[in-house]
């Protein structure tokens, strides 16, 4: 696997708007799952009956995706008292983040009674199993902070749980059995690794803080998968930056970017683009059109150097949220608004057709943004909103479909949702509660682990 070409197309899907964000969606993942607990238990005595009377009259059933037993089992998963025993069995219904280090090596954070464990797959996302039962603390539906994981190989990354007076970065090199902490500091918003090249963005902030003069950004390197660590320098601008709002977009070990809210505030945001195409020795600044109702949030992808998508996201409320578009063909120096989401006392653009993406769904800074957006080339790319559909492109942004297989199944119905490519047509889908999905073509999906 091409490891450079991979980061060119997918590496830019990491968000450290999770701080914030993070646990009101998780605490909504904990508020739902009470809710349809006491479904569970009906849909358990009713899946029983029905294999009763199946057997009774000699029916055989089969279907691609049974929700029932899906909805079961994850229901008999979380009435197991943890720690789970390392090894144990864990449903596809319980993922609410996934990762891949090769086409068979996946790793996910699932769920378990409001604590969060570490699930390993070796049969591409087929069958799942607890990997660590034991992770950092801060991690949860009660966390004020939810972490973000990444896995090179067997070395894998996890940050955002928020310990004591610091969210630090945790490593491991034994495919997740055990972690260490990286002597970085003491808050780390956003981390990417291209092979041994680690990048990570830490400060002295909390990221649930609003930027002071103490807030400025650092970049962190280590050269041999997160053992040794040396300070690239600050990001500008060299001032107060909003900790909750910083992306990090590598697209080579010497290109990236850094997305960034440098106002202080989310409501009056002055976004930014940094870039760097000689490994953080040299920035220069681009503009960000994301303004007025579009300023709460966004989040960057890119499939090359040149080639930016950019959302900007509005205040959200009952399950939609406004939603804007651009595009970049040079690096962020010039935008063009392609597609927008309008409505909640926002009206839309003369420029271009009205609405073209969806309003469902919510995008930064409600959700983060690796679990949002999937890009492939200039012209293809996956959304995939919370609380809403997945929705494909294939001509750059300008026309959204639903995506009919994963529709039908019902992903919009579930909770947390994350999704990840490790090529320009091999993909994976979770969604709490609901499932996971994979495609060997980016353009069909088939369940996996439905039972």
């Amino acid at each position: 696997m091409n490891l450079e070409r991979l980061v060119v197309m997918f590496e830019h899907l990491d968000d450290p708007n999770e701080p914030r964000a993070g646990a009101l969606e998780l605490a909504r993942v904990v508020s739902r799952a009470r809710t349809i607990r006491t479904r569970r238990k009906w849909l358990a005595a009713v899946t029983v009956s029905c294999v009763l009377l199946a057997t009774s009259v000699g029916l055989a059933v089969s279907r691609p995706f049974d929700r029932a037993s899906s909805a079961v089992s994850n229901y008999q998963f979380n009435l197991a008292k943890g720690p789970l025993p390392l090894g144990a069995p864990v449903p596809a219904t319980a993922l609410v983040d996934i990762q891949f280090a090769t086409a068979r090596d996946g790793f996910a954070l699932a769920l378990h009674r409001n604590e969060i464990v570490l699930a390993a797959s070796d049969d591409g996302g087929s069958t799942w199993s607890v990997r660590n039962n034991r992770l950092p603390a801060g991690l949860g539906a009660g966390a004020g902070y939810p972490g973000q994981f990444e896995f090179v190989g067997s070395t894998g990354y996890l940050w955002g749980a928020r310990t004591g007076a610091s969210a630090p970065l945790w490593v491991s090199h034994d495919a997740g059995a055990g972690w260490h902490q990286a002597p970085i500091g003491p808050y780390v918003y956003d981390a990417s690794a291209i092979g041994l090249n680690v990048w990570a963005l830490a400060g002295t902030c909390p990221p649930a803080a609003f930027s002071g003069s103490s807030c400025s950004v650092a970049v962190e390197q280590s050269l041999d998968g997160g053992t040794n660590w040396s300070s690239l320098g600050v990001v500008p601008p060299k001032g107060p930056v909003d900790g909750r709002s910083i992306e990090l977009a590598r697209i080579t070990t010497t290109r990236s970017y850094v997305l960034e809210n440098a106002s202080g505030t989310s409501d009056t945001a002055n976004w930014q683009l940094a870039f760097t195409a000689d490994g953080g020795a040299a920035w220069t600044v681009r503009p960000v059109p994301c303004g007025t109702a579009f300023s709460l949030g966004a989040e960057v992808a890119a499939s090359s150097t040149e080639d930016l998508w950019l959302f900007c996201g509005s205040q959200a409320t009952a399950g939609e949220q406004s939603k804007q578009l651009y595009r970049s063909a040079n690096g962020g120096q010039s935008w063009s608004l392609v597609a927008s989401a309008t409505g909640l006392g926002t009206p839309p653009p003369p420029s271009i057709p009205p609405d073209p993406l969806p309003l469902s769904g919510y995008i930064a800074p409600f959700t983060v943004g690796h679990h949002n957006l999937a890009v492939a080339s200039p012209t293809t790319a996956w959304l995939f909103p919370a609380r809403s559909d997945l929705y494909e492109t294939r001509d750059g942004g300008s026309r959204w479909v639903t995506v009919p297989d994963l529709s039908t199944a019902g992903v919009a119905d579930g909770g947390l949702g994350d999704i990840t490519f490790l090529s320009a047509t091999q993909g994976w889908l979770s969604e709490y509660g609901v499932g996971l999905w994979h495609t060997s073509d980016g353009v069909t999906w088939h369940p996996l682990g439905t039972s």
